[in-house]
């Protein structure tokens, strides 16, 4: 019978490492674990008497070898079981390099959407930092507690306009001002940003003036009451 592989020492006590002899070792865990062909067959260590070198095989020692069984032969339960097991390890890595391969693509999916939706905001205008000041700019024109009438038409013109151009773009703002000139009498309301109209200040209105009293009290040209003076 073929000899799968030897192992020459010198001596028992021979403190020599041996890469042969690991090698020999690790083929063997390989041979043990391996192949069904060879490891249904039994496995033979055999050792030379004179040279002391070590041989596996998987049939009958050369006569004059110290002989030791290393692996019995399988029956042939033991290989099928042993294959079936085999089939199964398989499947089940084949199984989990599919769950891995398809988590990879969700992620990598995942990421491509993440990266296009970025890069939409990233165009888009509105979500600049000049849409943000000049969106501010006009609010705060919006809000004031006490404007100059003077002046306050033609700022929150000049602001309207510099939101609108830095919040929808140049190609928008153009269309935008298009259609504008085509509705000349139309209220020329924000497109962006508008948050509310300016509060309506009252019209001053003369004092009211007493038109009548009795014992007890006056009233005025507005309907008001007022004790007697």
């Amino acid at each position: 019978m073929p000899r799968l592989f030897s192992d020459t020492t010198h001596g028992i006590n021979s403190s020599r490492p041996s890469a042969m002899k690991s090698a020999g070792f690790l083929l063997l865990a390989c041979l043990l674990s391996g192949a069904s062909s060879i490891a249904s067959a039994q496995v033979m260590r055999c050792i030379d008497s004179k040279t002391h070198e070590v041989t596996y095989t998987n049939g009958q020692c050369i006569s004059g070898e110290t002989a030791t069984q290393v692996q019995a032969a399988q029956s042939p339960a033991e290989i099928a079981q042993e294959r079936a097991d085999a089939a199964k390890a398989l499947e089940r890595s084949k199984t989990q390099m599919a769950r891995d391969d398809a988590q990879r693509r969700q992620r990598e999916e995942q990421e491509r959407k993440e990266q296009a939706a970025l890069a939409r905001a990233n165009a888009n205008p509105e979500n600049s930092h000049a849409c943000r000041q000049a969106r501010e700019r006009y609010n705060s024109i919006l809000v004031e507690s006490d404007p100059d009438l003077s002046t306050w038409g033609e700022r929150s013109t000049v602001a309207q306009n510099q939101m609108e151009m830095s919040c929808l773009g140049a190609a928008a703002y153009q269309q935008l001002q298009q259609a504008r000139a085509l509705q000349p009498n139309a209220i020329n309301r924000p497109q962006w940003g508008y948050t509310r109209p300016l509060p309506l200040r009252p019209i001053p209105q003369p004092p009211a003036k007493i038109v009548n009293c009795n014992v007890f009290r006056c009233y005025d040209n507005r309907g008001g009451v007022h004790p007697i003076p």
